[in-house]
């Protein structure tokens, strides 16, 4: 939601929606409602909500990949916790320990699905959390390869949880 804030300049300036100004502590604030002194959001900050880090692409998980803790194919019906912390190769070496940043909240992903066994889905979440509220990929029938991509929360540990609903 939207926070007030003042910015640092006469009280009596009325703002319009879609202003910016930086704020103290090198916050960047962003006016979505017009006013005195206008209803704001954060854009970003050194280390607070709102910020967005770009990283290079990279894998951070393949479970057909034998180095890789947990790994292996995830039958129907399983769940699987897997940190997106560190980045690696395609052969499953450590490429980047803290790729993700401690602190991090959430992603943007690509999510791949390979060799698909019947209808199913994915249903991707904080890590250690297995209720389904909504699916992440879906396929319909054997051997199909499919992507998507996303955007995924992250628990306290930049983990997820990955739910397997197909029979």
């Amino acid at each position: 939601g939207a926070t007030t804030f003042a910015p640092a300049t006469a009280s009596s300036h009325a703002y319009e929606a879609g202003e910016m100004t930086q704020g103290p502590g090198g916050v960047l604030w962003y006016c979505v409602e017009r006013g005195t002194p206008g209803k704001w959001r954060t854009l970003s900050a050194p280390t607070g909500a709102g910020s967005f880090y770009a990283v290079t692409p990279a894998r951070v998980y393949d479970s057909r990949v034998g180095t890789y803790s947990p790994n292996g194919v995830l039958s129907g019906g399983q769940n699987r916790t897997i940190s997106v912390a560190n980045s690696y190769n395609v052969s499953g070496t450590l490429v980047t320990s803290n790729f993700i940043p401690a602190g991090a909240t959430a992603v943007f992903a690509n999510v791949t699905v390979v060799d698909t066994v019947g209808a199913g889905y994915l249903a991707i979440n904080p890590g250690g959390t297995t209720a389904v509220a909504a699916s992440t990929i879906n396929w319909s029938a054997n051997g199909q390869v499919l992507a998507n991509g996303i955007s995924l929360t992250l628990n306290a540990s930049r983990e997820i949880t990955v739910v397997n609903g197909s029979g």
